[in-house]
């Protein structure tokens, strides 16, 4: 984020994001993201760029059993496919009150 930069659009979201522990994702650049899953009547993941310290990286199949998937990639137009192939919409990326935020829709499969 620029120095002065204030609420607004972010340009490019992140190409990958790994699960490092529960709530804790890394990016390609190591950047540490937040993630919290909401349940509506449909999955959407809130994923906030939070600085947090890495440690040590947990096993996949170590975590508890989640929603969430253990990784996401950037693929064609504003959407995510995840570790379990399903396609994740991009609903909003911005800035909000100096904090990148990224709200992800599961979609129908259908």
């Amino acid at each position: 984020m620029a120095e002065g930069e204030e609420d607004g659009d972010v340009r490019t979201p992140p190409v990958r994001l790994w699960v490092r522990r529960t709530g804790v994702y890394c990016d390609e650049n190591q950047k540490t993201w937040l993630v919290t899953p909401e349940e509506a009547s449909t999955l959407k993941a809130r994923i906030r760029r939070v600085q947090v310290p890495l440690g040590e990286a947990v096993r996949p199949s170590r975590l508890p059993t989640s929603q969430l998937p253990h990784m996401w990639q950037l693929s064609e137009g504003q959407q995510y496919r995840d570790s379990n192939s399903r396609i994740w919409g991009i609903e909003h990326h911005l800035i909000i009150t100096g904090v990148e935020e990224m709200l992800l829709k599961l979609l129908s499969s259908d």
